[in-house]
């Protein structure tokens, strides 16, 4: 079985910016059919927002993004949130990433924000930084 996690969107956003680094490879990993990225709609939208956003800097156009999502979508699992969660965080704009991660029952959360979203590892969730993950990935092969 695959190794599935979730990528918060400061992850996404690193593998945009260049094409070194653990960010980068992480995607290069998924393209291979190494781990299974799952996503929800908030999350798809977060990463568009701000893939959009800061184009300009990362040299892609508004096509770019939309095709580099495109093909995030056709190997994601994508699930929908459940509207009565209940806020467990400090920053709120990290809750869906804790919320989508316990609905799916997702094991990894991978971001470069272990501090905000360390109160998921009391539901049984990893919190790793993308250096973390792909060591994982590499560990399992």
């Amino acid at each position: 079985m695959l190794t599935r996690a979730i990528i918060d969107t400061n992850v996404f956003l690193s593998s945009l910016w260049s094409n070194r680094g653990a960010a980068f490879e992480i995607f290069a990993q998924l393209r291979r059919g190494r781990w299974q990225i799952v996503l929800s709609n908030h999350l798809l939208f977060e990463y568009e927002e701000v893939a959009k956003r800061t184009a300009p800097e990362t040299g892609l156009s508004s096509k770019d993004i939309d095709d580099v999502l495109d093909a995030l979508c056709a190997v994601a699992e994508c699930r929908q949130l459940e509207p009565n969660w209940v806020p467990r965080l400090s920053d709120p704009d990290d809750e869906p990433l804790l919320q989508l991660a316990v609905e799916a029952k997702v094991p990894a959360i991978v971001t470069r924000n272990i501090g905000h979203l360390k109160p998921a590892e009391s539901f049984g969730i990893e919190v790793l930084t993308p250096a973390q993950f792909l060591a994982m990935l590499r560990a399992a092969k």
